[in-house]
């Protein structure tokens, strides 16, 4: 008989089996719907060589039986063909209900080439060990394998673009195997290839796509970060919600004292074991060596966390925890893996306690700065950064002198988005230092184009610098480039520093301090009074100006000790022969309490709210005809 092909792919088959029920697996859709494809496959072949059995003993077989084998047989094929399709089309993006429709379709199609199969006669050939049946049943077969088959590469090649490309390539090169095989059986009938044709597109989709051990990091056993994306994603599509744990080990426990990082796989290892041995949790080891745990039951989560924590401090180690209670709080697999992503980096930066729990207010805090970054970034490209100027008035010549130049985002619906949104979350992300030159370089272009000290008595701008651009090396080349670009007089300028920014990046800031004073710009100390305030930056920085921040001034007025404190500093600060600008006066009694101390300089909403460039101009103009009046 001419089985030995089909016996062969029998055992291949047997072996796939073994390899896929050996290893744990995720319980992916495409995993069982593999499964389901390799075991019509499988009793496809079977019943080939059943078919092939009983023609060769069909005298001894009842009509009616041989022709159920044989038919069974190749409605079997169909089968195959069918669940290739539904196989392939389990990787397609997008399709939604459009998805649902169309399995529908394709189920009835099988269903009635099914029924067709069986009601349409057959016919048997055997001549020595050449067997195979023909007839309208066997054309029906071919007509309806095809179709599935052809539809199969359609749909691939329609799709690709959204499919996973291993996926594609893999079910192309079986689908081709498979024509290769039916033309030629077809055209030869005793070559019976078709089912073997099956056999070569698992073996192609097991090593490609769905061998359980690739899903495995095979240092500690535990899933890999690929599966980590294809688990989540499918329980994302379902909508079906999650708890997280996140294990950050942290550098100082990743390397050995040589190098090496045998004790951190060790450690990972056991963990990763320990964890395994709870009921309904599968854990996942990262690309970043971090350990990912996932539950179905949330009520369990937080007794999972205490048994992994006790058992991880037995090594004497801390790592950092990043706890999701609620998968279904994010929207999608990307915003969960840049959420535990951003919250591990950041505790990692502030480790003051080693776990944080991902509730809706940090995440909605979270969703608030990624949208802000966003607008940042397009404010930044599509050139909405305005500048607006404050002015300061000066206590000895009785009018605007000079004005601090400010941020504003100009939304695309016109309104003005106000600082005190988008400047932390420019600090955090580093675009403060792209906002903090174009404002720099606005401003130069302002003090051109409208003569400030020659039309409007104004001496100088002040120009805040970030604690980002102190810290770069290139500032002062940059900003003196900026300045000899527009004409600038470096004497109209004033670089405003924080002590922050002294005390973190001190030698750069003095280095980039000096090469900008010797060109000629001078320097103020911003908010001073706010933090950790000492006099001591004022002697270390060589600054002209000190600026008492808004809440220093509004404590003078409300506070007796307050009032000894900025006196005490105010004449210790003149002794230094430097000059005092008071911000945040906002009403006439304190500008004329601040004068009367004898501040040189005062700004706030007393005189005048931070103005655009034009409504600037026109109030410092009308200020200098009232002073020469």
């Amino acid at each position: 008989m001419n089985i030995q092909v089909q016996c062969c792919g029998i055992a291949v088959l047997a072996l796939i089996w073994y390899f896929s029920l050996r290893q744990k697996t995720l319980g992916l859709a495409s995993e069982r719907l593999f499964l389901f494809t390799m075991g019509v496959n499988t009793f496809c072949l079977v019943m080939d060589v059943t078919s092939v059995i009983a023609i060769n003993n069909m005298e001894r077989i009842p009509g009616f039986l041989l022709a159920l084998i044989c038919k069974t047989y190749i409605v079997s094929l169909i089968w195959s063909g069918y669940f290739g399709l539904i196989y392939s089309r389990s990787d397609f993006r997008g399709m939604g209900a459009r998805q649902t429709r169309g399995n529908g379709i394709y189920t009835a199609i099988l269903l009635l080439g099914t029924v067709i199969i069986y009601v349409l006669p057959i016919q048997y050939y055997l001549e020595g060990n050449v067997v195979y049946t023909y007839g309208p049943s066997c054309t029906a077969t071919y007509f309806f394998a095809l179709l599935f088959i052809v539809v199969t590469v359609f749909g691939v090649g329609i799709k690709g673009k959204d499919m996973n490309p291993k996926r594609r390539r893999a079910i192309l090169m079986w689908m081709c195997i498979w024509i290769i095989a039916a033309v030629t059986q077809f055209l030869n009938a005793n070559l019976l290839l078709v089912g073997f044709a099956s056999v070569m597109g698992m073996i192609i989709l097991f090593f490609e796509l769905e061998n359980p051990e690739a899903n495995l990091d095979r240092e500690t056993g535990a899933y890999n970060a690929h599966a980590l994306g294809e688990y989540t994603k499918q329980l994302y599509e379902k909508q079906q919600g999650f708890s997280a744990i996140l294990v950050a080990l942290g550098d100082r426990v990743l390397m050995d004292n040589d190098g090496s990082s045998e004790q951190a796989d060790r450690l990972l290892k056991n963990i990763a074991r320990h964890v395994d041995r709870i009921k309904d949790v599968k854990v996942f080891k990262t690309l970043e060596r971090e350990l990912v745990l996932i539950m179905d039951d949330a009520s369990r989560m937080w007794e999972i966390y205490q048994d992994t924590r006790a058992y991880i401090d037995g090594f004497q180690i801390s790592p950092y925890y990043v706890i999701l209670p609620d998968s279904l709080a994010l929207g999608n697999v990307e915003e969960l893996f840049l959420m535990l992503r951003h919250f591990r980096v950041g505790k990692r930066k502030n480790p003051t306690e080693n776990y944080i729990v991902l509730d809706e207010e940090k995440i909605g805090q979270y969703k608030e700065r990624e949208k802000m970054d966003m607008l940042i970034r397009s404010a930044i490209e599509k050139d909405r950064i305005e500048v607006f100027y404050q002015p300061i008035y000066s206590t000895k010549q009785h009018r605007f002198v000079s004005a601090e130049a400010l941020a504003r985002i100009r939304n695309e619906d016109g309104s003005i988005l106000p600082p005190g949104r988008f400047i932390p979350v420019a600090e955090k992300n580093g675009l403060i230092s792209r906002i903090g030159e174009s404002v720099f370089e606005k401003t130069c272009a302002f003090i051109k184009e409208n003569q400030l000290r020659e039309r409007y008595g104004i001496e100088y701008v002040e120009v805040n610098l970030s604690v980002r651009q102190c810290e770069d090396p290139w500032l002062a080349e940059t900003y003196i480039g900026i300045m000899e670009k527009y004409q600038v007089e470096p004497s109209c300028i004033c670089l405003e520093i924080t002590e922050s920014a002294a005390i973190r990046i001190k030698e750069t800031l003095l280095e980039n301090m000096q090469v900008l004073m010797d060109y000629g710009v001078k320097f103020a100390l911003d908010d001073f009074g706010n933090g950790e305030s000492n006099l001591n930056y004022i002697v270390d920085m060589p600054v002209s100006i000190v600026k008492f921040d808004r809440d220093m001034s509004q404590a003078y007025f409300a506070n007796q000790k307050a009032r000894f404190v900025m006196e005490a500093a105010m004449h210790m600060i003149h002794d230094m022969k430097l000059e005092i600008v008071s911000e945040g006066v906002e009403t006439q009694e304190q500008a004329r309490a601040i004068e009367a101390l004898g501040i040189e300089y005062i700004q706030g909403y007393y005189f005048s709210r931070p103005l655009p460039g034009e409504e600037f101009l026109q109030l410092t103009a009308g200020d200098r005809e009232q002073t020469a009046t």
